[in-house]
């Protein structure tokens, strides 16, 4: 059954305000998100050991760090939530565009040309666009974040590069040919591109304003050129700067009022922010309450790219994830349809601006041994093993002590780490301005889960020191379930105390389906003032399991679906989809609000 539903009349309440919510985040979501961003660190190129690197930097012109991408790099690129970093690197085999985290973690080629660079994210950070070829023959290609999925945007007999792509999907580029260079623009989906700029002089390195609604670019003639602004519609050019030397490379602040950017002259390259409000510059004052200057010749900073901050955390939560790779529907990681999806499911993850991915449970079928984490489990969600915090389900410990799991996830041997401390299995941890708890259902192999129990008597410690408005808990075995498996009794006492504190959600696995619950109290009642929400997210890729009865308060469930919940952690409330693999398309919907 897909998608089933209980209700009457307020199923058709609920369904048109799902409709409308749907299609308000489908417009308003990027546009959103780029109008609460707050101006975070800048990441630009520079001189490093004798070759280029990246580097961050506060805009305030504090805490200078190198991002370790691995070897010579260049054209560093922050994804629409600030998450990730796309970039450069340059090697044996060329230039291709790598994607990773600030911490150096997570580092893989997104791109496998010879000559693949100047990455621009997609507004939805899924897909990134780039310029291929060798120079002079460039052509605007796109790419999913996860690797699949090469498309070319632009096929023309001239030069097209410098990419950059809009919050309402537009893609503006530079486009030589034998008038010169002019900065066009074209759907994100591709098709015909159209001119913006018509200059006797070049035009180069535009880039899209927050809003889509205006770009700034460089004009002029080597060792001369300057910033300008202009319309989405190539109207209404306005000078920025009249500077001597060159002001190229602009980047957007994440909330419109200010650019950093590139000033050359003779042979010395620095960066500089700059408000955008005012007359155009004549000098560059580093001191001015206009202009701050970022970084020192000696850098010969470039390519700058601002981060969006201060946005909401996003995570992603599934379990039930990864076959045996002895099994027969393994076929070498790529499983078949309904079983051994947990390629699938990564791709997803790939292509999401995460802060956090929450696994429920059963990562590792069919003992959790370390072997079978590397062969299956490390090859398709190990992609992100940096942002997972797991918890241990029942097949984990079909492994005496979960040995494997705390293995893989902590390192062999090693006693407490990202998975707890091995013996306990539960710890917690702050995803923005959520507390979040991760529990251990596996009773009996933890000292059980009664009252006295170590880990309630830590539950309930942490939850008094730990008095925030929103709590997120998540566990292995679902405390109520329209399957067959459920924790009713063992994690009753649990359910008991997150309801004491007003916890507003909890996420399961153990079924291998979606179910989604109205909030209810520890009896299963319907509490909407009180009630915790549980969403059991079991859909990781390992195979499917049936309904038996509906459960009260059941309101969607999904045993067709492979995929994961991607949850938007608010201050003050939580949004919620079921992505489907392996498009991503959203087959449940909704919000909540914090007790």
């Amino acid at each position: 059954m897909r998608l089933a539903r209980t209700g009457g009349s307020s199923l058709l309440r609920l369904t048109a305000a799902l409709v409308t919510l749907v299609a308000a985040l489908a417009v308003a979501s990027p546009v959103r998100a780029a109008e609460r961003a707050s101006n975070g660190a800048i990441a630009f190129s520079g001189a490093h050991g004798g070759d280029r690197g990246i580097y961050t930097r506060q805009p305030d012109g504090r805490g200078l760090r190198v991002i370790p991408t691995g070897g010579r790099s260049g054209h560093p690129a922050f994804s629409p939530r600030g998450q990730r970093l796309a970039f450069t690197r340059y090697g044996p085999s060329g230039a291709q565009i790598f994607v990773g985290y600030q911490d150096g973690s997570g580092m893989r080629a997104l791109t496998t040309g010879a000559s693949d660079t100047m990455a621009s994210w997609s507004p939805t950070g899924t897909e990134v666009a780039f310029a291929r070829g060798a120079a002079g023959s460039r052509d605007i290609y796109r790419i999913g974040a996860d690797g699949t999925r090469l498309r070319r945007l632009t096929s023309s007999p001239r030069n097209d590069e410098s990419p950059s792509w809009s919050v309402d999907d537009r893609v503006a580029f530079v486009r030589r040919g034998p008038e010169g260079q002019d900065i066009y623009s074209v759907s994100g989906r591709g098709g015909r591109a159209r001119r913006l700029t018509r200059s006797p002089q070049a035009d180069l390195s535009p880039a899209w304003s927050p809003t889509g609604r205006t770009l700034v670019f460089t004009r002029g003639r080597a060792g001369r050129r300057d910033l300008y602004l202009l319309r989405a519609d190539g109207s209404r050019e306005r000078r920025l700067t009249a500077v001597p030397g060159n002001e190229s490379e602009p980047s957007w602040s994440p909330d419109g009022t200010r650019i950093a950017f590139t000033h050359t002259r003779r042979g010395a390259r620095r960066l500089y922010l700059m408000k955008v409000r005012g007359k155009p510059m004549s000098r560059l004052v580093p001191l001015s309450r206009r202009v701050r200057r970022l970084s020192t010749s000696g850098s010969a900073a470039a390519t700058p790219s601002w981060q969006p901050g201060g946005l909401d955390p996003v995570v992603a939560a599934a379990g039930d994830i990864a076959c045996d790779p002895a099994s027969p529907n393994f076929n070498r990681g790529l499983g078949y349809p309904g079983a051994c999806r947990q390629k699938l499911t990564s791709d997803l993850l790939l292509r999401m601006d995460l802060s956090s991915v929450l696994v429920t449970g059963d990562a590792q079928y069919e003992d959790g041994k370390l072997a079978a984490f590397q062969a299956s489990f490390d090859p398709s969600w190990g992609r992100v093993k940096e942002l997972i915090r797991p918890v241990p389900g029942n097949h984990e410990y079909r492994d005496p002590g979960a040995e494997g799991y705390f293995d893989y996830f902590n390192g062999p041997a090693i006693r407490a780490g990202a998975a707890g401390e091995r013996g306990s299995g539960y710890y917690s941890f702050d995803i923005g301005n959520w507390h979040v708890l991760a529990l251990n259902s596996e009773c009996s192999n933890i000292g059980g889960c009664g009252p006295d129990s170590p880990q309630v008597r830590w539950l309930k410690a942490d939850l008094a020191a730990h008095p925030v408005r929103c709590t997120l808990a998540f566990w292995h075995r679902p405390r109520f379930t329209s399957g067959r498996h459920s924790a009713d009794g063992d994690m009753r006492v649990v359910w008991d105390a997150l309801y004491e504190a007003n916890a507003d959600l909890v996420l399961g696995g153990h079924e291998h389906f979606y179910e989604r619950f109205a909030p209810q109290n520890p009896d299963g009642v319907a509490d909407p003032a009180r009630g915790i929400r549980q969403i059991t997210v079991g859909m990781g890729g390992k195979s499917r399991h049936g309904f038996v009865t509906v459960a009260p308060n059941s309101e969607v469930r999904d045993n067709r679906t492979i995929g994961v919940a991607e949850l938007t952690l608010r201050q003050g409330s939580y949004d919620w989809k079921l992505l489907a693999a392996p498009r991503g398309n959203a087959t449940d919907t909704g919000s909540g609000s914090c007790h």
